[in-house]
C-alpha cells in the first residue's frame, strides 16, 4: 500500500481522510498548512502520494506545489492529487501545471471509494515509474 501525506487546514477533513486511508492499508501522515506540508515533504522520502488542499490560509496548494517542485519533490517520486471545493476559477498557471505534470484534481465533496481509487491509481503510477527507473539503471543501453 501507499505512503500518503494529507495536507488540509480542516481537522475534520484530515481525520476523515485518515479514517478512510489507514484501514485500507495506507501509511498516513498529516499536515495542517503549507509550511507544515513543506516540512513533511522534506522529512519524508518518496514514493509518496500527496493529497493537497488548494485553499489554505497562508500558502495555497499552488504555492506548496511550486515550492515542492523547486525543491525537487515532484514526479516521479511524489505523486500529487489536488483536493478542492473550488469549482474552476483556478489561476491559468496552476491549471497548466496540473496538465503538464498529469496531476489529478479531486473536487470536494468526494466519497471514500473515489478517494481510495485515486490514491491507488497514483500509487501504482509511482510504482511503475520506480520499476522503469530501476530497470533503466540496471541496463542503461536498453533505452538507447
Amino acid at each position: 500500500m501507499a505512503h500518503v501525506l494529507v495536507v488540509d487546514d480542516s481537522p475534520t477533513v484530515r481525520l476523515t481522510l485518515h479514517s478512510w486511508l489507514e484501514p485500507a492499508g495506507h501509511q498516513v501522515d498529516e499536515a495542517a498548512n503549507g509550511v507544515a506540508a513543506l516540512a513533511q515533504l522534506a522529512a519524508l522520502s518518496g514514493p509518496l502520494v500527496v493529497l493537497l488542499d488548494y485553499q489554505m490560509p497562508g500558502m495555497t496548494g499552488f504555492d506548496v506545489l511550486q515550492r515542492a517542485l523547486a525543491e525537487r519533490r515532484g514526479p516521479p517520486d511524489y505523486g500529487y492529487v489536488v483536493i478542492s471545493a473550488m469549482q474552476g476559477n483556478f489561476p491559468p498557471a496552476f491549471t497548466a501545471l496540473l496538465r503538464r505534470l498529469a496531476i489529478q484534481l479531486l473536487p470536494k465533496p468526494f466519497d471514500a471509494q473515489t478517494l481510495l481509487a485515486v490514491v491507488d491509481f497514483v500509487a501504482t503510477r509511482l510504482e511503475v515509474g520506480a520499476a522503469l527507473r530501476a530497470s533503466a539503471q540496471a541496463d542503461p543501453g536498453r533505452g538507447a
